[in-house]
């Protein structure tokens, strides 16, 4: 039995170990519309807004999002044939919800050797209840998104090719994790259908 058991909890630590190399990937929804030019250099510079002009939170998102760029072909240029402008907003909201926690209950029993005592989750008999109560909290959460835009520079007044959101939910406190993987969403299949909502699924690289 005691054999036994340090077989049970080794299993149960190898899983404990696995699931924790496995992080949830993000699930969000990628809307995108586009007018690409066939075989145009994916050249570009970013371009900001008025309010976006002075801002150290906005040079910290290019560099973010200036690496997830160049995975989809994409390189900086003095003289660049796009401009990419971009919007990434955060906000902080906060739910109830009520989640069923188990009853830890205690019991007795008399055996030949004197008394015992243990607990038992629920109890063993029906009249105790039942084996789970609710509890209330609140809990955090965040919303996040990028709205991508690239315009064509190669004529004139500038032309949008392309413009595209996507959005995701969840409980990240770090904004700084969620845009590269918004951006890889929207520029996996650059530049991907035109006119189209569709449920997204982002692996998360290991650290």
């Amino acid at each position: 039995m005691v054999a036994f058991r340090r077989c049970l909890l080794l299993a149960l630590l190898v899983a404990l170990s696995a699931l924790a190399g496995c992080a949830t990937p993000l699930r969000g929804e990628v809307t995108t519309f586009n007018a690409w030019p066939a075989e145009a250099p994916r050249t570009y510079r970013f371009v900001r807004t008025e309010a976006q002009r002075n801002s150290l939170e906005q040079a910290q998102w290019e560099d973010l999002l200036r690496f997830e760029l160049a995975r989809a072909g994409f390189q900086q240029s003095p003289d660049p044939r796009f401009a990419v402008s971009f919007d990434y907003r955060v906000d902080r909201k906060m739910s109830s919800v009520v989640e069923y926690q188990p009853v830890v209950q205690p019991y007795f029993w008399w055996g030949a050797f004197g008394p015992h005592a243990g607990f038992s989750f629920g109890g063993p008999f029906p009249w105790w209840g039942s084996a789970y109560y609710p509890v209330a909290s609140d809990r955090i959460w965040y919303d996040y998104r990028l709205h991508l835009q690239i315009e064509d520079l190669s004529v004139k007044p500038p032309r949008r090719v392309y413009e595209g959101t996507a959005i995701s939910d969840g409980y990240v406190p770090q904004p700084e994790e969620v845009l590269p993987l918004l951006a890889r969403a929207l520029l996996g299949d650059f530049p991907g259908p035109s006119g189209v909502t569709r449920r997204v699924e982002v692996p998360r690289e290991r650290k």
